[in-house]
């Protein structure tokens, strides 16, 4: 921000409509190259970092669950060959998707999320079997781009720590849709729910263990991206509930 006004008052309405910097007139022309070098190289910096982050969350495919898919395909091998065909067909665009680096970017279609979903979704069916149902409630001819591996890990982590925690399972519902401003993904489980304390936990950034470090990278991308992340209700013994918004005014949209 370039003005005549250098108040300390007049910087701090700057700052507050989102100035990230400074100077007054008059501008000596060394000192304003050298202020916008600094702020490009910082953005720099920071989409590294999100990369980074985004690179870190893709190594979070927990041993345990390729172990787990792997023993469900040979136990259905000997029953069932085209099933188990299938199966690895599944795991092989679970990791496609969960590894492609050309996910690193900022932001991926809509559909190829939900591609990784489904991958990942039909796995874990086939190895509960009746203890997990999934219900898709997307609204058609949403075509937009959001960041990559945002929506599969809160499914997984309504699998594994809500709905899967009950002896008798239960259902995790995806929920997809378009309000007059807002592109809402929201995710909902009847599963044990989430304790008060853990609940604190996740809402300061504190999280530790099962699930936590995935939602805070989540919510990090998120708030980087859109000045708001993830939104959170929760009740013991009766599930949880995770969305978040995509302004429409920031959304990008793909033919």
């Amino acid at each position: 921000m370039l003005t005549a006004r250098g108040l300390p008052e007049d910087i701090r309405h700057g700052f507050q409509a989102g100035a990230n910097d400074f100077l007054s007139k008059p501008v000596d022309a060394g000192e304003l190259r050298a202020r916008v070098r600094t702020l490009i190289e910082l953005r720099t910096s920071v989409q590294d970092t999100i990369r980074t982050e985004m690179a870190f969350l893709q190594a979070q495919i927990k041993p345990h669950f390729l172990y787990n898919a792997l023993n469900v395909i040979i136990a259905t091998c000997a029953v069932n060959p085209d099933k188990a065909t299938d199966l690895l067909i599944e795991l092989s665009h679970y990791l496609r998707g969960s590894f492609d680096f050309q996910n690193r970017e900022q932001l991926v279609p809509l559909y190829k999320e939900l591609e990784l979903v489904e991958s990942y979704v039909h796995l874990e069916q086939a190895r509960f079997e009746d203890r997990l149902i999934v219900k898709y409630e997307v609204q058609p001819d949403i075509r937009v781009f959001l960041p990559p591996l945002t929506i599969q890990p809160l499914v997984e982590n309504a699998i594994r720590h809500g709905v899967m925690e009950r002896a008798a399972g239960g259902t995790v519902r995806l929920h997809i849709f378009q309000n007059a401003d807002d592109v809402i993904v929201r995710v909902q489980d009847d599963g044990v729910g989430i304790p008060p304390d853990r609940m604190a936990q996740v809402k300061s950034g504190r999280t530790e263990g099962p699930g936590g470090v995935g939602l805070q990278n989540i919510n990090r991308r998120l708030m980087s991206l859109y000045g708001h992340g993830l939104e959170i209700q929760s009740h013991v013994g009766s599930g949880t509930q995770i969305q978040f918004h995509i302004p429409l005014n920031q959304v990008h949209h793909f033919t």
